[in-house]
């Protein structure tokens, strides 16, 4: 068998290493990157004000209670708080931006909204309710778990 002199060596080695990274250029170009959201940025800077109106949620006698029922998710609002509710409901998938929903707050006359868990995947949701009440803006967030 003949020997492979250095120069040869170095040639395979150069080229198994750009191929190596060739492969996980393009293995890595393929994958799904998945954000917090797609602003993500933008509302790192407006964070602030999020830290304010939790304060402002924190005054609050009553809060927000968030339940699961069957197949229905519940968001009611206090007793005082029914009417001039002005905001949005996000049902937040961490693990996949693509399974969230997102809702502007639409209350009955028992200051409820109700959410149908057969439109969504199983697993854990976070929902953020961010609404404004009197000129007041709030936010809380309330974690859950879609057994279905």
């Amino acid at each position: 068998m003949k020997k492979l002199s250095w120069g040869t060596k170095l040639a395979m080695f150069a080229s198994i290493y750009v191929i190596g990274v060739l492969i996980f250029v393009v293995f890595s170009t393929t994958q799904d990157i998945n954000l917090i959201s797609k602003d993500y940025y933008p509302q790192g800077i407006e964070f602030q004000s999020k830290i304010d109106k939790i304060k402002n949620t924190q005054t609050l006698t009553e809060k927000v209670i968030v339940s699961q029922k069957g197949g229905i998710i519940e968001v009611q609002f206090p007793k005082g708080m029914r009417e001039d509710v002005n905001g949005s409901i996000i049902l937040y998938r961490p693990s996949n931006s693509d399974n969230d929903l997102r809702s502007d707050i639409n209350l009955n006359d028992e200051g409820v909204q109700l959410f149908e868990s057969e439109k969504l995947v199983k697993g854990r949701y976070a929902i953020q309710i961010d609404w404004e009440y009197q000129g007041k803006e709030y936010y809380q967030e309330e974690a859950i778990y879609l057994s279905k």
